[in-house]
């Protein structure tokens, strides 16, 4: 599995939509299954010290759970305490017969942000 490089800008939203297919092609039901996207300081870290961590067990077709698609949302409320900096992240699953996979590694790059409190530096022109 190769490495993937994310960025983010400290306290903004953000969404990754993650798509799970077999090698066929064919769409995963994802019915009982959990998605976990966990940001780390540091990869050796315990999860209970995680910097963020988002759990997703609600999918886009909550009848059957058969679209393949999951969706992690970063919320500005996430980020907005974070230092500026490079963090370790990954994307694992959880499905319905209890097998854990990672599906995604790699870094994060959370980048400062300068508006801090937006509406209070005056009007729009």
């Amino acid at each position: 599995m190769a490495l993937k490089t994310l960025s983010l800008i400290r306290g903004d939203s953000q969404t990754y939509t993650l798509t799970f297919k077999t090698a066929a092609g064919t769409l995963y039901c994802l019915k009982n299954w959990a998605v976990f996207f966990t940001l780390k300081t540091n990869w050796a870290l315990a999860d209970a010290q995680a910097s963020l961590q988002k759990i997703v067990t609600a999918f886009s077709d909550t009848t059957s759970g058969t679209s393949g698609v999951a969706t992690v949302s970063i919320l500005p409320t996430d980020t907005v305490d974070l230092e500026p900096g490079e963090y370790d992240y990954d994307v694992s699953v959880r499905t319905s017969s209890n097998q854990t996979y990672t599906v995604q590694r790699g870094k994060l790059t959370l980048e400062y942000d300068v508006t801090r409190s937006p509406g209070t530096a005056g009007s729009a022109a």
